[in-house]
């Protein structure tokens, strides 16, 4: 059983593009008589024009957000609660809570909302906390790395963008290779690979807000939908990792069944567990199908990058026949195998299937911890291609803003932060977390338990 804040249990109404309510958008009395089903599937009573963070109210229609103002209006209308979205993407937090501190609302006006509104509330960490010192350090890194001319900001090397255009540049020429010269099995194999990192890039830019048109470029191409990702991965998957306000128990249902609090059937306890590649065949085609769909209700926006995944099946079609439809099936069955199979390994293993354990902490980015796992601990960011950037995922969820081209020095600052702060910081062997995430397919781990979606509330 899944722990759910009170507001989800609202009931729905009309659905609107982007988690924009249809009509008055300044009245909490209109939007909360007119409940609405977000595109994320939870049901929540928005509240008007304000933002609740740490238990408090604040009021940002007329601020103008760095990483752009669409983003905050989705912190606001995706959920209830937006401390966790903003705890994650202020790095320092210290400057972050002065500047919001001028738009907090009124007393009087603070006195209603809350009195309204009776959700958990989390709370800002203090300076004590484990996250809170993570982040001190880790800000000094990059004050460090600047200093010395490395690197401007959170954002990617040198290496990395140049290994970036490298990969657009192959997977260009694996589609020529398959379609025009070679023409066989083993070159739509290749194609996959090619098209597997530059999804792994797409993953990269689409939490950086300077990179949001690379990100088109490496997801769109391949059939995943960086506008869909932007909502739903960082505002969701990122803020509540392995709850249920989090879309990743749901990807892969019926077939293969994730949420550990979940009972499984015979087929979902013992056939589909061990033939799980078969059912990540169909992943890039069943992430397109849907959002496709819900571009075609008005949830998603139209743009120009969708064309390019069905012009390319086209084309196959087109100068192929049948046999280029089957190279191009190939194709994006090597992309879902390799990259879905990286992703779910992240959240799937014995310890982030511990619910008791994550329950316990009171601190998000402990939670976080609980809830990702790793493995090839400090590898170099080069032959970390193989695992598609992925074995550094702890230090991706608690710094979403940063490239991973930088992950490798952070997860060295996370793991001497855990240990002076006595935090549990697992990571394993490869084919030991693929071993216990095929056996938490079959078998739930934490049977009727709650999962609380709020820490510490």
């Amino acid at each position: 059983m899944c722990k759910l804040p009170k507001s989800t249990a609202a009931g729905v109404g009309n659905e609107a593009p982007d988690g924009v309510v249809k009509g008055d958008s300044t009245s909490p009395q209109t939007r909360h008589s007119n409940p609405m089903k977000m595109s994320s599937g939870v049901a929540f009573n928005p509240e008007g024009r304000y933002w609740r963070i740490g238990g408090e109210w604040y009021d940002f229609v007329n601020f103008s957000h760095p990483g752009g103002n669409e983003i905050i209006r989705l912190c606001r209308d995706r959920f209830d609660d937006a401390t966790y979205a903003f705890e994650a993407h202020h790095m320092d937090y210290k400057k972050a809570r002065a500047i919001i501190g001028k738009y907090r609302v009124g007393e009087g006006l603070q006195k209603v909302l809350k009195e309204k509104n009776q959700t958990p509330a989390p709370k800002l960490l203090g300076d004590e906390s484990f996250y809170s010192d993570v982040r001190r350090r880790t800000s000094a890194y990059f004050r460090k790395i600047k200093k010395e001319g490395h690197t401007n900001g959170l954002g990617p090397t040198r290496q990395c963008i140049t290994l970036f255009w490298i990969s657009v540049a192959l997977w260009l020429a694996s589609i020529y290779y398959c379609l025009i010269v070679s023409k066989t099995i083993h070159s739509a194999i290749l194609q996959g690979i090619a098209a597997s990192i530059l999804g792994a890039f797409g993953h990269n830019w689409i939490h950086q807000p300077k990179y949001k048109l690379w990100a088109y470029l490496s997801l769109d191409t391949i059939g995943f939908s960086s506008d869909q990702w932007y909502r739903e991965h960082i505002l969701q998957h990122h803020m509540y990792t392995n709850t249920p306000l989090d879309n990743h128990f749901k990807g892969t249902d019926p077939f293969l069944v994730t949420d550990p609090t979940v009972e499984r059937n015979w087929f979902q306890r013992v056939v589909t567990p061990i033939l799980n590649p078969l059912v990540l065949i169909f992943g890039i085609w069943g992430n397109y199908s849907f959002h496709a769909s819900e571009m075609l209700r008005g949830n998603e926006k139209l743009q120009l990058g969708k064309l390019i995944f069905p012009s390319i099946v086209y084309t196959f079609y087109r100068l192929e026949g049948w046999w280029g439809l089957a190279l191009f099936f190939v194709n994006t069955a090597t992309t879902g195998i390799y990259y879905f199979t990286m992703a779910l390994m992240n959240h799937n293993s014995e310890k982030t299937l511990d619910v008791a354990r994550r329950n316990s902490a009171d601190d998000w980015g402990i939670a976080q911890i609980c809830s990702c796992a790793d493995w090839a601990v400090q590898t170099k960011f080069l032959p970390s291609i193989v695992y598609l950037w992925l074995n550094y995922h702890c230090v991706h969820h608690l710094f979403p803003l940063t490239d991973f081209s930088h992950h490798r020095d952070i997860q060295a600052i996370l793991m001497e932060t855990c240990l002076d702060h006595n935090v549990e910081y697992e990571a394993g062997d490869f084919f030991d977390i693929y071993r216990q995430m095929v056996n938490g397919f079959g078998n739930p781990r934490s049977l009727w338990m709650e999962i609380n979606a709020y820490n510490g509330s």
